[in-house]
């Protein structure tokens, strides 16, 4: 490939001992097809046959060699040679997917004012390399949302305004790069598509980083330390808000209450991604936990939003999640139950072949958590054909807040509470056949930590019937 005279994209490859890899990566930027582009390799002081197979590259690419200095001085030592309009970074060891260029060009031109574009990251593990112990938007293609260079495609007006990467970082320079990114307010999105391919292998920088070694917290600290001096007050805007991750239709907010439920949330959480019909939103609640609850729910990234709260109860941690809801439905999960893969479309279904229904309610099978271990369901845990409880629930965002919030003031029966006063209002109600709802019965389920206090359950069913007697429903 002949470079450009004046190329639209440069492409900026640091390598550092990483001979065996570089080619592939030259490759994969070779194979998006597109002509108006140099790429602009650094070695920075590689000592095994980096240099040589750099130079059997030919014209292809533009090589540089420095002594070593760190990946901040590469990249920069990369931009000082840079031509184009358009910056894009691709470390020696990793490969770009198909059309990447194309898919974030397009994205680029259609908003003269967007300054980065990044997109999804798939990681793919070689030569016996253990995947990273994090949670993947999807467990097929092993993807995920977070900070990564080679993700973006950046426009060259954006090192001018905020300078180049910190040489004295060796790890952790890309992060700090993106955090005075987000302190200067620059426009930047997140695209739902694959943009970098992560290769993982035996000596990989970041294989056996901790947090102490990586320099996060220096670079957190530096991030602080420049937003008190210039004043400026609040969070940074956060990495969700960026992501336009496209959410099927009519949208879905999925509220997830959850106190110390890190043994069963990841599971709940998953279920809820993997459903054939994709949420807008999922949103945890977590209500006071002591346990790694908000940890579990934070490690799957940008479709999940946790909201920290002091302990309330389930009342008041749906009510909290209810309150940020931006979705034309609601669904609700307690944190220990969990969904088959065709519970939201099904219910959807539903709503579409009858459009006067409030809420849907989907069939429900309690099942003893594994750990249970030769226990059985008691005869009143038998399946049911339908709800109603909370976690088979998908109601209409408008009844919601027709119907109230739910009580607070009881650790059982809020949800019966709540369904009897949407039917009070007029509310409509319909089911879908099949069990859709997988209810775990475990330990500590409320119903078992709760037994002994009748005294929710007796005022919630007192003002059930008081309610049904005043508007002459009777006992029933």
């Amino acid at each position: 490939m002949s470079r450009a005279a004046r190329p639209r994209v440069s492409v900026i490859v640091p390598a550092f001992e990483m001979g065996h890899y570089l080619p592939d990566a030259v490759r994969s930027i070779e194979a998006q097809g597109f002509e108006d582009l140099e790429i602009i390799v650094v070695d920075d002081g590689s000592t095994d046959d980096t240099p040589h197979v750099i130079a059997a590259l030919g014209d292809r690419v533009l090589a540089v060699r420095q002594p070593n200095r760190g990946p901040a001085a590469a990249r920069n030592r990369g931009l000082a040679l840079a031509a184009g309009e358009v910056i894009a970074f691709l470390d020696a060891d990793d490969l770009w997917p198909e059309g990447k260029l194309r898919t974030q060009l397009e994205r680029l031109d259609r908003d003269p004012k967007l300054d980065v574009v990044l997109g999804r990251i798939q990681y793919v593990a070689l030569d016996g390399a253990a995947l990273p112990d994090i949670e993947f938007e999807s467990l097929d293609t092993k993807t995920i949302s977070h900070v990564h260079l080679g993700s973006g495609l950046y426009r060259r007006r954006v090192f001018d305004r905020l300078g180049s990467f910190d040489e004295t970082l060796r790890i952790s320079e890309d992060v700090d790069w993106f955090m005075r990114a987000r302190e200067a307010q620059l426009r930047m999105v997140i695209i739902p598509e694959v943009t970098l391919v992560y290769r993982l292998h035996a000596t990989n920088m970041t294989r056996e980083m901790s947090v102490g070694t990586s320099r996060m917290l220096t670079v957190l600290k530096q991030s602080l330390d420049r937003r008190r001096a210039a004043g400026l007050h609040g969070d940074l805007t956060t990495w969700r808000s960026l992501d336009e991750r496209t959410a099927d239709t009519p949208t879905v907010s999925v509220v997830i209450p959850a106190f110390n439920a890190a043994k069963y949330l990841r599971e709940a959480i998953r279920s809820v991604l993997e459903q054939t019909h994709k949420p807008l939103e999922v949103i945890v609640v977590d209500d006071g936990s002591s346990d790694a609850t908000a940890s579990v729910a934070r490690r799957f990234g940008s479709p999940v939003r946790v909201l920290g709260r002091p302990h309330g109860g389930i009342g008041a941690a749906r009510n909290a999640g209810l309150a940020e809801t931006r979705g034309e439905f609601v669904a609700l999960l307690d944190a220990d139950d969990l969904w088959e893969r065709d519970k939201l479309a099904r219910q959807l279904e539903r709503f579409d072949a009858d459009p006067g229904l409030d809420l849907v309610f989907a069939g429900v099978e309690q099942f003893v958590s594994p750990e249970l271990d030769g226990a059985v369901l008691p005869e009143g845990q038998k399946p049911s054909r339908t709800g109603p409880c909370a976690s088979a629930l998908l109601v209409r965002a408008d009844v919601v807040a027709r119907v109230g919030p739910f009580r607070e003031d009881v650790d059982l029966g809020e949800f019966l509470d709540w369904y009897d006063r949407a039917l009070g209002a007029g509310c409509r109600t319909g089911s879908v056949e099949g069990m859709l709802v997988r209810r775990r019965v475990h330990a500590t389920n409320n119903g078992l930590r709760f037994r002994s206090d009748r005294g929710d359950w007796a005022k919630v069913v007192k003002d059930v019937l008081d309610r049904r007697r005043a508007s002459g429903g009777g006992n029933a």
